[in-house]
């Protein structure tokens, strides 16, 4: 392998582990979560050797001088704080700086002296007290440790009132149980007392606790009884912290593990496989050791073993996805062409060939949910990142603020991902500096000193929902009205719905700020927000109450590669209509539609009224017909808006794969795409919430 691919590979790989590190940092800052330390230090681990490889040596050094400290974070000798997790934060800023960031190799020099100087306080071990001996390496903290027992009860440990069960329960209650098997040492039936033991234990456990505690379990039975406890840690735990319990387990060990086969019974069959080499499964069920199931059992296990080992993952470039989903879209406006040739053959032939595209479509189908879920990655990422970013603005405004996440297993596809960051970012930064009061102010109004801001994913009717709360002042309704007013967006005397004034705030110009300030201030964050959001055909929405809180909801669709369709006619054009996005189809009465002065043209549905756009109108076409009683209206729902559109014909469903066009064939904000169809004409798809938006301005 070239020096060149090494470089390539250690970069990916470093990018992966830098956005993954700080988060896990903030978290360790505020639980001191053990897990979370190993998971640092292993990450630290990874970019110390493979720098080393990829020849950069000097974030190789800083990695082993960080390695140091996280060490003793991990055996208990220091501490975690503010001034330790900066630094730590630092260092990872700096391992930016010199492999991507393009920092000169004196700039990037001076800044790893400062740190390496700075760590020198941390990383030096204090000079130990007389008598005191060295930390063994069997007492490093990885958090959990290993702990095996093997108890051999005496005879007669019932008539002092002991019961030895409820000890073995006790030392198991401690933790996990990893190994264990019972020794037993039974008489005939003839000759067995009830009042006497006759069984040994021999357990490993995996336990957040120390030796000390453990023996703490067995205090009143070691003196008179056959007791061994060692922490045996170093067979299950390397160098950089890894579990090393996680490999492939043989039949016979996993049985012994669960208690279903003894030590013995085990070594008895080893014996018996060696001498007549059969199955070790075969011996176990012959000899009356375990039943079939039992064996059945242990080779599951084992195949859930290897299949968790051997599971890896492939980096692809996105370009060849892109690829590989435009590949894709050709196939289906092919296919839509071979539908159209079907319709036009004899009835015979065309019904074969359609029969034959039926299986196609199902393969297509299930091509397109194969990209697609490659495609698709959880979000989890792009909310972490966030936590940094909360820590430090928060201590820079002298707020405390904890960012909370859940559903961060959702899965959104990547090119929405990448675009969401932003939005996110400015609706975050706005909790920070406007939502979330000061601690002082906090604690008069009954609040606990730390705000919260949370975070939260979830699927829910073919759509991804992303909601942004904080539990802060909420917004001044009386603010946003008085600033509204004087930008021209409502008269004085106006009474509008809390709904609409807070969309006043993704105005551009808009804030309630007395002045700028680092954070926010200037009018233009949320302003970036809708636009993006509706760029990615997505709308949010804002729910807020006084000394309550705020959450912003924002409705996302799962992709931008493909989507059902319905297929509209208005005069000679074909338009497209997210299928998600329709309520229903009607064809109204000529006494449901009314003209209401200052609202338009209204339609009557189910006793509400709706505005209805006429499609031909909009698009300065000629239709089929004018009067909407004699048409079909598509009604269609945006956020908690509804709509009617006037057309022609509805052609028929279909999948669609989306092609964007540039700002220079439109800048409509009703058009989100186009797709070509089977016959290889251009049809435009429309943007619902754009197109409510266009006709609410021009009306």
């Amino acid at each position: 392998m070239s020096d060149t691919v090494i470089k390539e590979v250690f970069l990916n790989e470093a990018r992966e582990i830098l956005s993954n590190v700080e988060s896990d940092l903030v978290v360790f800052e505020a639980g001191s979560d053990p897990e979370v330390l190993n998971r640092i230090f292993r990450y630290v681990h990874t970019l110390k050797g493979s720098s080393s490889m990829a020849g950069y040596e000097n974030v190789s050094e800083l990695m082993h001088d960080l390695e140091t400290v996280l060490d003793r974070l991990r055996s208990g000798s220091l501490a975690v704080d503010d001034r330790l997790v900066d630094i730590l934060l630092e260092c990872f800023d700096w391992v930016k700086l010199a492999l991507f960031d393009g920092g000169s190799a004196e700039e990037t020099g001076a800044a790893q002296r400062g740190l390496i100087d700075r760590m020198a306080a941390f990383s030096a071990e204090k000079p130990a007290e007389d008598g005191d001996a060295a930390q063994p390496e069997e007492a490093k903290d990885y958090g959990y440790r290993y702990f095996r027992v093997r108890a051999k009860f005496r005879d007669a440990i019932f008539e002092s009132g002991i019961d030895p069960l409820s000890i073995i329960e006790d030392f198991i209650s401690l933790g996990r149980v990893v190994e264990m098997s019972v020794d037993d040492d039974l008489p005939e039936l003839g000759s067995l007392d009830p009042e006497k033991c006759y069984l040994g234990w021999d357990i490993t456990i995996k336990a957040p606790c120390r030796l000390e505690q453990a023996e703490e379990v067995f205090l009143f039975v070691k003196d008179d009884n056959e007791i061994v406890l060692e922490d045996v840690t170093s067979r299950f735990i390397d160098d950089s912290g890894g579990d090393k319990y996680l490999e492939e387990k043989r039949i016979g060990e996993i049985l012994v593990r669960k208690g279903i086969l003894t030590r013995k019974e085990l070594d008895d069959v080893l014996a018996d496989q060696e001498l007549t080499n059969r199955k070790i499964g075969d011996i176990i069920v012959e000899k009356g050791y375990a039943a079939h199931k039992d064996i059945q059992y242990a080779l599951g296990e084992q195949d859930r073993i290897r299949t968790k080992i051997e599971t890896g993952t492939v980096r692809v470039d996105t370009r060849k996805l892109d690829s590989l989903m435009n590949l894709l879209g050709e196939i289906v406006i092919g296919q839509s062409a071979i539908a159209r040739v079907a319709d036009e053959l004899p009835e015979e032939q065309g019904f074969m060939l359609k029969n034959a595209l039926y299986g196609l479509d199902r393969t297509t189908r299930e091509f397109q949910e194969q990209i697609m879920a490659i495609r698709m990655i959880p979000i989890g990422a792009t909310f972490e990142q966030f936590r940094r970013f909360v820590r430090d603005t928060a201590r820079d405004i002298g707020k405390e603020i904890r960012l909370e996440i859940f559903g961060e297993e959702t899965e959104l596809d990547k090119t929405v991902i990448e675009k969401i960051s932003d939005p996110l970012k400015h609706m975050i930064r706005n909790a920070v500096d406007h939502g979330i009061e000061d601690p002082a102010e906090r604690e008069r109004k009954g609040k606990s000193r730390e705000g919260r801001i949370r975070l939260n994913a979830y699927h829910q009717e073919g759509n991804m929902f992303i909601e942004v709360t904080d539990d802060g002042a909420g917004l001044d309704v009386g603010k946003i009205r008085s600033k509204a007013v004087s930008l021209g967006l409502m008269r004085a005397g106006d009474e509008l719905p809390e709904e609409k004034l807070f969309s006043y705030i993704f105005s551009p110009g808009f804030t309630t700020a007395e002045e700028a300030g680092d954070l926010s201030g200037r009018g233009v964050g949320m302003d970036v927000v809708k636009t993006n959001i509706e760029a990615l055909r997505g709308t949010v929405e804002i729910d807020s109450a006084e000394n309550v809180g705020t959450t912003f909801l924002i409705k996302l669709p799962l992709t931008l590669a493909i989507i059902e369709g319905m297929l509209v006619r208005s005069g000679v054009n074909i338009y497209i209509v997210p299928l998600l996005s329709i309520v229903e189809c009607i064809q109204p009465k000529r006494e449901d539609v009314k003209v209401v002065e200052g609202s338009g043209e209204l339609i009557r549905v189910r006793e509400k009224y709706v505005p209805l756009v006429r499609l031909y109108d909009y698009f300065g076409i000629r239709a089929d017909c004018e009067n909407p009683w004699e048409t079909i209206v598509v009604i269609v729902e945006t956020g908690k808006e509804t709509l009617g559109i006037m057309v022609d014909e509805l052609v028929g469903q279909q999948q669609i794969v989306i092609k964007s066009l540039s700002g220079q064939v439109t800048r409509s904000r009703a058009v989100s795409g186009a797709a070509i169809l089977g016959d290889g004409k251009v049809a435009l798809i429309l943007d619902v919430h754009g197109l409510f938006g266009e006709m609410t301005r021009t009306q």
